[in-house]
């Protein structure tokens, strides 16, 4: 993959998972920054409490000016975080901060990362919602946005600020919450639910090109949403938290490449154990405790370098993905493992992962087949999967894990 700073192409092919991205990106073998910043995990360190703390002297019943930093103990963190110079940053797809705001008038600070320097076609997108009503859905361009949650009107409401695009374009961060308000903790985090999925997989994940008109549209951040594709639709409708690892373009053993040759630049296992790929957060992730179940999602970029020998490329890919296993095993002990392909096509991929599958030897690991997509239920960007498909997809996952974990 060719890498240059602060700019970014996109190489689409037909139906191919292809995305070639440069620069405000860096490839997970490779070095993160020469000058790397001191970063946290999110997921088991609490930043600085002296808004709370300076919040909790107030009288009872006296309205103060507040502005309270977003951190793991006043919100509930959903996917992949980390804390940069007091900002909560949100890094994968999916990344959310939800909690609840108490207060006359309330008011987001929004940052943006080195991504507000791509192209104007490639910058992260972010979205905020009051008690699941979208209010906002922005390309984050500046770094920093002013997001007014409501004005002199005396209530609490739950507030949930969202990364829709992918980790390669660059994260959003959460500078603060400003409130006027009469409580000493204005700020509290909302429920976790009884059940964690992690997903980990390609640009089917992400929701690349879900929302763009055709087919032959290229790749824009403004029609990616995490909201509309099959893993948050998924969590959604089994009530569950969710955790992402997803990269559009990556495969296990080669990303997709349009020549047959092999693309190590783009392999999903190099990027699972980081925060992000982006060269802004390139620090290790702490994994959380809880997981109960993770789904795989790969293979479809590995096919134009695999099919070019099914016999040796084919025991390649069945290895590698045997390997990734073994990786996802050891961080996630406990967790129910479902590996699936197909949507954009892959029966000989498919019968691999069911052979890496059975020679790993796990019973708490299972496979199935995705039904592929259909040009009756129309098509996203280049060739990537539809609103309607992708909601089909979340239907039969949903229904897997219902079938194999007790909800």
């Amino acid at each position: 993959m060719n890498i240059m700073k602060k700019h970014i192409s996109i190489i689409a092919v037909g139906c191919a998972l292809c995305i070639a991205a440069v620069g405000a990106f860096t490839g997970c073998s490779e070095s993160n920054s020469s000058e790397p910043v001191e970063t946290v995990a999110t997921d088991t360190v609490s930043a600085d409490k002296t808004e709370q703390a300076e919040a909790s002297t107030q009288t009872e019943g006296e309205v103060m000016a507040q502005s309270i930093p977003i951190t793991s103990d006043n919100a509930k963190l959903q996917s992949r975080t980390v804390v940069q110079d007091g900002v909560l940053w949100l890094v994968q797809s999916g990344s959310a901060a939800e909690f609840t705001v108490s207060g006359k008038t309330a008011s987001l600070t929004i940052a943006g990362s080195s991504g507000v320097n791509n192209d104007e076609e490639h910058r992260p997108r972010c979205a905020v919602y009051i008690d699941d009503k979208l209010i906002f859905d922005e390309i984050i361009g500046d770094k920093d946005v002013t997001v007014s949650l409501w004005k002199d009107a005396d209530k609490t409401a739950s507030v949930k600020v969202m990364l829709l695009s992918e980790a390669m374009f660059g994260g959003v961060g959460i500078r603060s919450v400003n409130v006027d308000s009469d409580s000493a903790q204005p700020v509290m985090p909302a429920e976790k639910a009884t059940l964690t999925i992690e997903f980990i997989g390609d640009s089917i994940t992400c929701g690349y090109g879900v929302e763009s008109k055709s087919s032959s549209e290229p790749f824009m951040t403004s029609t990616e949403n995490f909201t509309k594709s099959y893993a948050y639709l998924t969590a959604k409708e089994l009530g569950a938290d969710y955790m992402t690892c997803c990269y559009s373009g990556y495969g296990v053993v080669s990303g997709y490449t349009g020549d047959g040759m092999k693309n190590a630049d783009a392999l999903l296992p190099d990027c699972y154990e980081l925060s992000s790929s982006f060269e802004d957060y390139g620090t290790d992730w702490t994994f959380p405790e809880q997981c109960d179940v993770v789904v795989i999602n790969l293979g479809t970029n590995d096919f134009n370098y695999v099919s070019q020998d099914l016999e040796v490329r084919g025991s390649e890919f069945a290895d590698s993905y045997k390997a990734f296993l073994k990786t996802v095993r050891e961080k996630r002990p406990d967790a129910v493992i479902i590996c699936t392909v197909g949507t954009m096509g892959g029966d000989d991929i498919y019968k691999l992962i069911e052979r890496a599958v059975a020679e790993f030897g796990d019973d708490k690991i299972t496979a199935y087949f995705s039904q592929p997509q259909s040009m009756h239920d129309g098509m996203g960007a280049n060739g990537h999967p539809s609103k309607k498909t992708q909601q089909n997809s979340a239907d039969v996952l949903a229904e897997k894990i219902r079938s194999i974990v007790s909800i």
